[in-house]
């Protein structure tokens, strides 16, 4: 694929990338604008429907109220009238006007009184037994009445079948245990009417605190319904300003306000519900013109992205097509690429790099031809040194004539060191390999040691013990005595008492211990501190040629064993240092 095609493909993977988002973006938060704007409409709407609802129904409770302060009402209502005349009058006078009154100024369809006074029972007048549910809310069935005051809206079917709402006040203002009643029953309609549900396209639900639905706009099932029935009551809030549910296919918002200024009026619930048409047909018209926006703008951008991109790579694909013309057999810098951006500057600095590699091929060919004039001048010192080279049996056998000759003098001391002499040299040219056993090292530790104590005499003692169980164990050459000279340079030189020197080990399943420590005078916790650093340390510094030999036994551990492997250096000042080797008991790694 040309750089052509990558650049084209990748632009456009990103500004399609980017467009969609942006559509997205725009659509959503678009659709969320209108239904914010649908939501504070509906809401402002809802709450004066609601305040109205309240506002007529707290009208016939205050006509309610008039008859409750009424103690002359309340008192002939009370009063045992056995006369049918007197009833008559009493009626006359005082009901009947009264309920005129009240009809002229409310569109009232029924009103009526009930008492439990059975001297008194005519017209709307009626006896408390035809309304045993009065009777039973105030306990006015039983012989012992309760003060109990009683309001209520409750819905009742009217002769013609109709829907009636009607209220119920307990008359017992003159006496807490009267049991007067008074029921006033209002058409459905005029609530209806008086709220304009029928002209309002949304659908409303009026729904009693018994839960039974007293009108539906949009069904005729009120009075036979409850709103529990309803689809949407699982989804709905108390007082919630809006919430949208959804349908098979169709969105809604719903808004819900239960009535709670009284108590008479206390869980009156109203419903509102408005199809979102309008947010629906909002949206697809900004879904089309997102659509339309996206179509041109990505129809611009691939016209815009070819010519560009195609601008852009055509220095690029000429620079190309000459770098690879280019060749060891044909290396020669290439015609200059015109223009003065990153591509020019390209070709300017391939340029260079021919020039460069040219100049190292000429320098690398005359350093060929001076390499081999040094070989055949280092052949010919190899040569030479090979005819002086002096065999280390000569130096064994010399040293032996030499202790021949001390004992013949009855120098037995020195003939002695001598032996030792030769014995060490033996021991260390004569092994061959990085890898020896403890025993052959201990070999070479005790020589080593026995020379020692004949150039310290008294001030140095020493004692080894390894178990034999540990003498085939396999450790890198010269290791343990790399140890003991540094303590015999560190701990025994500077002092002038005398110093013991201990090599001992223990082991367990899987290693062993090598442990060589002194009774000297110690290493300050600087000091150690820096020495366990350099054990560590990759790069050997100028000034640590002291302790060379210790961080070249620690990288032969490594090396050898692996990282879990090495020396543990402990000290304190003037109680001795304890060099520790650890080694596994199996084989070394290879």
């Amino acid at each position: 694929m040309s750089i052509r095609t990558k650049l084209f493909l990748s632009n456009g993977a990103v500004v399609i990338l980017l467009l969609t988002s942006l559509t997205f973006i725009f659509e959503h938060f678009s659709r969320q604008m209108i239904l914010e704007k649908i939501m504070e409409s509906n809401s402002n709407s809802f709450s004066q429907m609601t305040e109205n609802v309240d506002s007529l129904l707290k009208t016939y409770e205050q006509t309610a109220d008039v008859l409750y302060m009424d103690d002359s009402l309340q008192a002939t209502l009370l009063q045992e009238i056995h006369s049918l005349a007197l009833q008559h009058t009493e009626y006359t006078e005082l009901i009947v006007p009264l309920m005129e009154s009240i009809r002229s100024t409310k569109d009232i369809v029924n009103f009526q009184l009930f008492t439990n006074n059975d001297t008194f029972q005519l017209g709307v007048v009626r006896p408390l037994s035809e309304a045993p549910e009065l009777a039973r809310r105030s306990g006015c069935e039983t012989s012992a009445p309760s003060y109990r005051s009683l309001r209520s809206w409750t819905l009742e079917k009217g002769a013609g079948g109709e829907n009636l709402l009607r209220l119920s006040q307990r008359l017992n203002h003159l006496d807490m245990k009267a049991c007067l009643f008074v029921s006033i029953d209002v058409d459905v309609n005029v609530l209806v009417d008086f709220i304009k549900a029928k002209d309002n396209p949304n659908q409303i639900v009026f729904s009693l605190s018994d839960g039974k639905v007293v009108f539906d706009n949009a069904s005729d099932h009120a009075g036979t319904v409850r709103l529990e029935d309803y689809w949407f009551f699982p989804e709905m809030n108390a007082n919630d300003d809006g919430q949208l549910v959804r349908t098979a296919d169709q969105e809604y918002l719903l808004t819900s306000r239960v009535l709670d200024s009284r108590n008479s009026v206390n869980g009156i619930q109203i419903v509102f519900l408005t199809q979102l048409d309008a947010l629906v047909a909002g949206t697809n018209a900004i879904r089309t013109t997102a659509l339309v926006l996206f179509v041109a703008t990505l129809a611009i951008f691939v016209i815009a992205n070819y010519v560009v991109s195609s601008r852009l790579t055509r220095r690029l694909v000429e620079l190309s097509i000459k770098m690879r013309k280019t060749s060891l057999e044909n290396l020669q810098p290439i015609q200059t690429i015109k223009g003065n951006d990153e591509v020019s500057k390209l070709g300017f600095r391939f340029n260079e790099m021919v020039q460069r590699m040219q100049r190292l091929i000429r320098e690398v060919y005359e350093s060929e031809l001076g390499r081999k004039e040094l070989e055949l001048k280092t052949k010919e010192s190899e040569l030479y040194a090979l005819q002086t080279q002096v065999n280390p049996h000569y130096l064994f056998n010399t040293l032996n004539a030499l202790r021949g000759n001390l004992l013949m003098k009855g120098d037995r001391e020195n003939a002695k060191i001598v032996n030792l002499l030769a014995k060490s040299f033996r021991n260390v040219l004569g092994k061959s390999g990085r890898m020896i056993t403890i025993a052959e090292e201990l070999d070479i530790i005790e020589t080593y040691l026995n020379i020692q104590a004949f150039r310290f005499s008294d001030r140095l003692r020493f004692r080894i013990d390894i178990p034999k169980r540990l003498h085939d164990v396999a450790i890198p050459k010269l290791s343990l005595q790399t140890l003991v000279e540094n303590t015999i340079v560190h701990a025994l030189e500077p002092s002038a008492d005398g110093t013991m020197i201990v090599i001992r080990a223990d082991f367990d399943e899987q290693q062993c211990r090598l442990v060589v420590e002194d009774n000297g005078p110690g290493i300050p916790c600087d000091h150690l501190t820096a020495i366990r650093h350099r054990l560590e340390s990759a790069d050997q510094k100028k000034d640590d040629s002291l302790h060379i030999g210790l961080r070249n036994v620690h990288q032969r551990l490594r090396q050898s064993f692996g990282p879990n492997f090495g020396l543990i250096i402990e000290s304190k000042p003037r109680e001795g240092t304890r060099i520790i080797i650890n080694l596994p008991l199996d084989k070394p790694q290879t």
